[in-house]
């Protein structure tokens, strides 16, 4: 499979760029219109319905494109040459790019419709515990409380995935390599054998 992804990567790649593009262009239209106020009059995109579902569905389809973009710009460029600090400091800017996604837009647009539409605040209260749990103490957790905690879990959950896609696309050449099937000049295909000591 990872042989196939290296065979066709250029096409992939910019397969991925384009449609990157274009979803980043209607998903954040699709935000930026919807976020006007109910009632406002509009010129071109007055019949973009209104709120912040609709707002929120335009920033998730930007998210989901810019991710296109940004693995499309990876596939162009990736090859099994020897790296160059051309192409390590064009890969450090977009993994810059990802990280300034992942573990800052997509947070503070998590807090804004938290704080804002959705109205998440310390005065609502999202759940009661029960007062035995805890010797008879009326404890609760707000939604301002549960907002914070999402938070927290976004930002953790994309850094450790972050971590762990580094680690693991460290020797991805050396599986492209290895997934390759050789044939040899008779036609066969050749099966490294493991020999005993």
């Amino acid at each position: 499979m990872i042989y196939t992804i290296y065979k066709f990567r250029y096409r992939i790649g910019f397969i991925s760029i384009i449609s990157g593009i274009g979803g980043m262009t209607i998903g954040i239209l699709i935000a930026h219109f919807a976020g006007f106020p109910k009632g406002e009059v509009i010129d071109y995109f007055n019949w973009m319905p209104r709120g912040w579902l609709p707002q929120t569905i335009g920033q998730l389809l930007a998210f989901g494109a810019s991710q296109l973009l940004l693995l499309g710009m990876v596939l162009v460029v990736w090859n099994q040459k020897e790296l160059t600090w051309a192409k390590a400091t064009y890969f450090s800017f977009i993994v810059w790019i990802e990280m300034a996604i992942l573990l800052g837009i997509v947070p503070s647009e998590w807090l804004n419709l938290a704080q804002g539409p959705l109205e998440w605040t310390g005065q609502r209260e999202f759940i009661n515990f029960p007062p035995i749990l805890f010797l008879n103490n009326e404890i609760g957790l707000s939604l301002g409380a549960l907002k914070d905690i999402i938070q927290a879990g976004i930002s953790t959950n994309f850094l450790i995935a972050g971590c762990v896609i580094a680690y693991l696309i460290q020797d991805i050449n050396d599986k492209v390599e290895s997934s390759k099937s050789r044939i040899s000049d008779y036609g066969k295909e050749v099966v490294r054998v493991e020999q005993d000591g």
